[in-house]
């Protein structure tokens, strides 16, 4: 893992986990004095030397309350970084995969992308503000122990560097079994996110069709996976810190040995016994803490180098973009448009088409001709391996995304709708949209009835994706969304497949007038929606045809 990356991310809170590990080290300096001083009182008693020095007895005390108080402060302090931390990283990964092109959503799992964003950020931010800050206070433990077990006596001292081949052998051995375990059961908890999340999303097709047996089983065979593996990354946690402690603790027992010949033959007292013994107690917590962290370490590298897998993806080649545009009157010009999706053939060949401002426009042809891939390289949601597109004679290649986006209303075939009020889905195309903007846009989408029919009007909550409302209503609060925001090129994409016969007619004839002065691209295949265009193209074969149907 490179230190430098992962310090990068906590750059922001450098001062307050400064004085983080300032307050873990102060704590770390008063606990190398506690065996001194225990070490003093006890030998008091031993040797029984008359009474035991109050001044002793309230030194001892002071500096165990100030430990405590430390530890509450730094603990404290460490978890609101943390805290705050998370919060950070979690914002500039979904804003970072915001900015990515869909090219890379589909490519990858959504609940690769959940676990990243949830606990896998989390046990990241949790190493930087807690683990990593106590490196410091630990080595300064060890070696203060060390260090005043040389004080006292040498030869005894001498031990304790006999643990460190054993604990290095013990790191290196465990160490890499973790490394690979680690990445594994990343990779299997990530499965079990996504499986989770996929079937939740295709319920009603699960229940239709009676899967939920083999849809539970797939996933406990997925947690079962991940399950296995979280068991034998346990079984070498477990093992570690015991066998650091064991070889600790056998240490312990030698120097208790050789430190009672020390005391017979004169060459220690009964308080610098005391004390050594203490030292060397306190410094199996250090050895142990050390061994636990060497594998965090090892697991936080998987975390690490999927985050950065992720935040050094490009994102949309628009994002870069300088050109402005304002306002836009309409006019599409595609230009030697080439076009095919990862590992496949060529969906759009040398596509040349002009929409002229304020033309209505149908889009027909065989499924997958290519007709919707059109309006996505408009969007600029994918880019063509040829050819341009140009809006009012500027290349939307040098426009600013945002500025191309807004010029464009989309009314998908599946409506896209987020668990919130009726009143919220629409004015989502217009963020501030007034009362009156919401109730005309809802009229012209011919929702506005069945609006005013459910249980709190506007504010009806719709569930997730709409689930609370019919295939139809959903489908009119989408083009409800389009209209609110009032866009000069309006694309509709078997925006009325929901409607009956009825409710297509009275959505053509109350069109009519809405589109005007549009440029609209209607992508149908539906006799009444027809009616509405002005020419009617054909996308076949990666080309776009004129079929010789105009109307005026």
């Amino acid at each position: 893992m490179e230190l430098r990356t992962l310090l990068a991310y906590a750059t922001p809170y450098r001062w307050p986990l400064t004085l983080v590990a300032l307050l873990m080290l102060c704590s770390s300096a008063l606990t190398l004095a506690v065996p001194w001083l225990a070490g003093q009182l006890l030998g008091g008693l031993f040797t029984g030397q008359g009474a035991v020095p109050d001044a002793l007895v309230g030194w001892l005390l002071l500096a165990l309350g100030l430990i405590a108080a430390l530890k509450i402060v730094s603990a404290w302090l460490s978890g609101s970084i943390s805290t705050r931390l998370l919060a950070d990283l979690r914002q500039r990964v979904y804003d970072h995969l915001q900015s990515l092109p869909l090219a890379f959503h589909q490519a990858h799992r959504q609940g690769d992308t959940l676990a990243l964003m949830t606990w896998e950020v989390s046990r990241l931010s949790q190493f930087l503000s807690g683990t990593l800050v106590s490196v410091p206070p630990l080595l300064l433990t060890a070696l203060g122990a060390c260090v005043l077990m040389l004080r006292i006596d040498p030869l005894l001292a001498l031990l304790v560097p006999l643990l460190v081949p054993a604990f290095y052998l013990i790191l290196k051995i465990v160490g890499r079994r973790l490394r690979g375990l680690a990445q594994a059961l990343q990779e299997a908890e990530a499965g079990v996110v996504s499986l989770a999340e996929e079937n939740l999303e295709m319920l009603p097709a699960l229940k239709s069709f009676t899967r939920e047996a083999a849809e539970s089983h797939r996933y406990r065979t997925q947690i079962d996976q991940a399950m296995r593996l979280t068991l034998r990354q346990n079984r070498i946690y477990a093992a570690m810190e015991p066998l650091i402690g064991f070889i600790a603790a056998a240490a312990a027992v030698l120097l208790l040995f050789f430190a009672g010949q020390s005391l017979h033959a004169g060459n220690l007292s009964a308080a610098e016994l005391f004390s050594f013994l203490f030292y060397a107690a306190l410094l199996t917590q250090p050895v142990g803490a050390l061994a636990n962290l060497y594998g965090q370490i090892q697991t936080t590298r998987g975390t690490l180098a999927r985050l950065q897998n992720v935040l050094q993806e490009p994102p949309e080649p628009g994002y870069a973009a300088t050109g402005r545009l304002p306002a836009a009157h309409g006019e599409i010009r595609f230009e030697g448009l080439r076009f095919a999706y990862p590992g496949r053939e060529l969906t759009l060949d040398g596509v040349d088409l002009l929409l002229r401002a304020g033309e209505t426009v149908a889009l027909t042809g065989p499924n997958g001709a290519g007709k919707s891939t059109l309006v996505a390289l408009l969007l600029r949601l994918y880019e063509p391996q040829g050819g341009r597109i140009l809006l009012d004679g500027q290349d939307i290649a040098g426009i600013q995304l945002q500025d191309l986006r807004r010029q464009i209303g989309v009314v998908p075939q599946r409506a896209l709708l987020f668990n919130g009020s009726v009143r919220a889905n629409i004015a989502y195309g217009l963020p501030g949209a007034s009362e009156a903007q919401i109730e005309h846009a809802a009229r012209l989408a011919q929702a506005w009835a069945f609006i005013q029919h459910l249980p709190q009007g506007l504010d009806t909550e719709i569930g997730d994706h709409g689930v609370r409302l019919s295939g139809g209503q959903r489908q009119r609060i989408a083009l409800a969304r389009a209209f609110v925001k009032d866009p000069p090129i309006l694309v509709l994409d078997e925006a009325t497949s929901m409607y009956d016969l009825e409710g297509e007619s009275a959505f053509i004839e109350a069109c009519a007038d809405a589109l005007h002065g549009r440029t609209v691209i209607l992508i149908t295949h539906r006799p009444a929606s027809l009616a509405l265009a002005q020419r009617i193209l054909r996308v076949e074969n990666g080309r776009v045809i004129e079929t010789g149907e105009t109307r005026p």
